[in-house]
C-alpha cells in the first residue's frame, strides 16, 4: 500500500467520518493479512450502521449536519465532481464545461458595432 491516495473526501464521507474508525481503517494495511479483512469489514460494516443511523433521522436532520447549502447547477455539479474524477473523467467533464462556457457566449446578447 505504498499508493498516496489525493483523492479529497466527499461531502458524505466528511459528514459520516468518526475518528475511531478513520484511525482504525488507517491502521488495517499494518496488521497481519489474516487479520486485515476481519478489521476492513468491521470498519466498513459500522460505517455502514452509522450511515443506517444517520439516514434514519430523516432529510431534516442531515441538511442541519451540511456544511454549506449546495448549489444545484449542472454547472458546479459537474465542477464538484470533477474533483473525485479520475483523468479520463476529468477530460470528459472538462469537455463537457467547455462546452456549456461556449454556448454561454453564444446566447450572450451582441451589441451592434457603432459605425467609424
Amino acid at each position: 500500500m505504498n499508493e498516496e491516495h489525493t483523492s479529497p473526501m466527499t461531502p458524505l464521507d466528511q459528514m459520516l467520518a468518526q475518528d475511531s474508525l478513520q484511525m482504525l481503517k488507517a491502521a488495517v494495511p499494518y496488521f497481519p493479512a489474516g487479520a486485515q479483512r476481519i478489521f476492513a469489514l468491521y470498519a466498513k460494516m459500522m460505517e455502514l450502521s452509522h450511515t443506517i443511523s444517520m439516514f434514519s433521522g430523516g432529510p431534516a436532520e442531515l441538511t442541519m449536519m451540511s456544511e454549506q447549502p449546495r448549489s444545484s447547477q449542472p454547472l458546479d455539479i459537474l465542477q464538484q465532481l470533477r474533483t473525485y474524477a479520475g483523468d479520463s473523467q476529468k477530460e470528459t467533464i472538462d469537455q463537457i464545461l467547455f462546452a456549456f462556457h461556449a454556448l454561454e457566449i453564444l446566447q450572450m446578447p451582441q451589441e451592434p458595432a457603432e459605425p467609424l
